[in-house]
This record gives C-alpha cells, sequence and structure tokens, in this order.
C-alpha cells in the first residue's frame, strides 16, 4: 500500500543527506548570527568613534573662537591704552558679557582690572583690616586673616601682634606646613591660612588678587560692587582711588548645544611682571555668572567673522 511504503522506517542510508543538509543550515545560520553581531557591534565602535572625533573638533574649534577672542581683547587693551582711544569699552569689575557669534554659538567674556582689588603682598595690614570689616567677616576674624596674610608673606618668623602666625602657631592647630615667608603667587593659597574657612574664603576671593603691584585700590567702589549695605559705612571724604590699569585678569567661554570651551589669561599691560604680555594662558575658563549683552560684541563678533572668512563665522 502507498501509504504503508509512506510511514516505514528510512533503510540504511537514507536521510543522511538531509541531515547533514540541516545542520550545515544550523551552523550556517549561527554563523550569521555571529557575524551580524559583529557588524553591529563594528559599527556601533565606528558611530561612537565619529561622534567623538566631531565632538573633539567641535571641542578645538570652540577652543579656537575662545582663544581668539582672548588675544583680541588683550590686543584692545594695548591699542586703547598706546593710542589713547575708547576700545571695546568691556566691563572691568569681572562683569560677564554674551556676545552671539553665530550659528548658535555664544561666548561669555569676563574682564578684571586687577588695580581695584585688594593685593595680598602689598595691601598693608591697616587697609585690609578696614577692607575685611566692610565686607562683613566679624571682627577677631578681620584680626587673625589681616595678621596671617603678613606673616605669611613676610620674611621673618616673628608672629604680628594680635593674631600673627608663624610655624609655632601653625603647629599648634595641627597644621603641618608652616606660613610661605614669601609672596603668595596665587589668590587660592588663603586657604592654607590657619584662620580660613569654605565660607570666609568664598567671600575673600572675589576681592582678592596678586597683582596690584601698588597695593592701593578703591576701597569705596569696591564695597559699593560686592556688598552695597556697607556703603554707609565707609568714612566720608575718601577720595577716589584711581587703577594704575597695569594687570587685567580676562575669561572668556564660548558655548554651542551644550558644548563648551574656555580661556582664563592673566594679561600685562605694564608693571614690573613682564612688560606688555599674557602672564597667564591656561585652557578652561571658570564658569560665568549672569551676563548681559553689550556694545562690544559686535566688534568682537566683526573680527572672527572676517577672520573666518564667512557671514557667520565659518
Amino acid at each position: 500500500m502507498m501509504f504503508l511504503g509512506l510511514c516505514r522506517p528510512p533503510r540504511e542510508g537514507e536521510g543522511t543527506d538531509s541531515g547533514q543538509s540541516g545542520f550545515v543550515l544550523l551552523s550556517v545560520l549561527a554563523v550569521l548570527v555571529v557575524v551580524s553581531a559583529i557588524l553591529a557591534a563594528a559599527l556601533l565602535q565606528v558611530r561612537s568613534e565619529t561622534a567623538t572625533i566631531q565632538a573633539r573638533g567641535d571641542g578645538v574649534r570652540l577652543q579656537g573662537l575662545a582663544d581668539g577672542i582672548g588675544q583680541f581683547v588683550a590686543y584692545d587693551l594695548r591699542v586703547a591704552r598706546t593710542h589713547r582711544v575708547a576700545g571695546l569699552g568691556l566691563p572691568e569689575d569681572g562683569a560677564a558679557v554674551a556676545c552671539p557669534l553665530g550659528r548658535g554659538r555664544t561666548a561669555f567674556v569676563a574682564l578684571q582690572d586687577q588695580g581695584r582689588l585688594i593685593d595680598l603682598n602689598t595691601t598693608p595690614r591697616p587697609a585690609l583690616e578696614e577692607a575685611f570689616r566692610l565686607l562683613g567677616l566679624p571682627d577677631p576674624t578681620v584680626l587673625a586673616l589681616a595678621a596671617e596674610i603678613v606673616d605669611a608673606r613676610d620674611p621673618d618668623d616673628v608672629p604680628e601682634p594680635n593674631g600673627g602666625a608663624e610655624r609655632a602657631q601653625y603647629r599648634a592647630r595641627g597644621l603641618a606646613s608652616g606660613p610661605r615667608n614669601g609672596p603668595f603667587v596665587r589668590v587660592d593659597e588663603i586657604g592654607r591660612l590657619p584662620s580660613m574657612t569654605p565660607d570666609v574664603a568664598a567671600i575673600l576671593t572675589p576681592v582678592l588678587t596678586v597683582y596690584n603691584e601698588g597695593g592701593r585700590f578703591d576701597l569705596a567702589a569696591l564695597i559699593a560692587r560686592v556688598r552695597p549695605s556697607s556703603v554707609r559705612s565707609l568714612p566720608a571724604g575718601g577720595r577716589p582711588v584711581p587703577s594704575p590699569r597695569q594687570y587685567f585678569r580676562m575669561s572668556v567661554v564660548v558655548e554651542r548645544n551644550g558644548a563648551r570651551a574656555g580661556r582664563a589669561a592673566v594679561y600685562a599691560l605694564g608693571g614690573t611682571r613682564a612688560g606688555t604680555d599674557f602672564l597667564v594662558w591656561q585652557h578652561g575658563a571658570a564658569a560665568q555668572g549672569p551676563a548681559a549683552p553689550h556694545p562690544a560684541c559686535r566688534k568682537i563678533a566683526a573680527v572672527l567673522n572676517a577672520g573666518a572668512g564667512s557671514p557667520d563665522g565659518g
């Protein structure tokens, strides 16, 4: 019967080719799965590397813009001083300016005249104490910090009266190192003072410098800017103290679509450090605070666009 013939078990040798074919098919499928996984992983890696390269390229371009703006601001300061012209007229109190550059890019520029600040190395102790009081520090902290600043910068080992600190006083407070006994190099070195705290450092850091060689500053203008409530405590009849305008700290940050690059610099426009030159030139400027537009932005954007050779900055 045909039905019985179809249902009989296969004889020896029958069905071998089909079994081998099925095994080969499964093997090929397994290889294809593996190859597909490898290709998918490779594609993801290529995409990731492409995105990384693109991000690096964007970062390089943004950094180039930040560098160019820093160089242009320095050039403008030099030309304005040499030829006695108005120049860009950027604020020189550290206030940030927001400049649209086209193609979704924005530059945040801040310029700080160091001659308007309290110098850690050259400001006399009485002036330090007066300024610290008007900044709202309690009197014991004022006396201690002013004395410790003087002891840190002077070469002797004799503590200042009313709160000074030399090596013995540092050790008594559990500090392994003593005072520098030499000029401060950076403002953040105030963190090493025995009486300094993070809260006090946050108040003092924005008004301190190591680039005001004369040590004099306009206390009334400084207090009016950073703590207006203390202005009425200033002595009457004080005359404004003009800045020598010798050293400027600048910060430039350029942003686009969440990417950012920055430049921090200190530019010498005289003084004894290096004539007319950059003293500090570092990647990664600090984040800017609230920023406002300024007429100087049009000149900055025009110079960058001219250098890029395209209407929107290239």
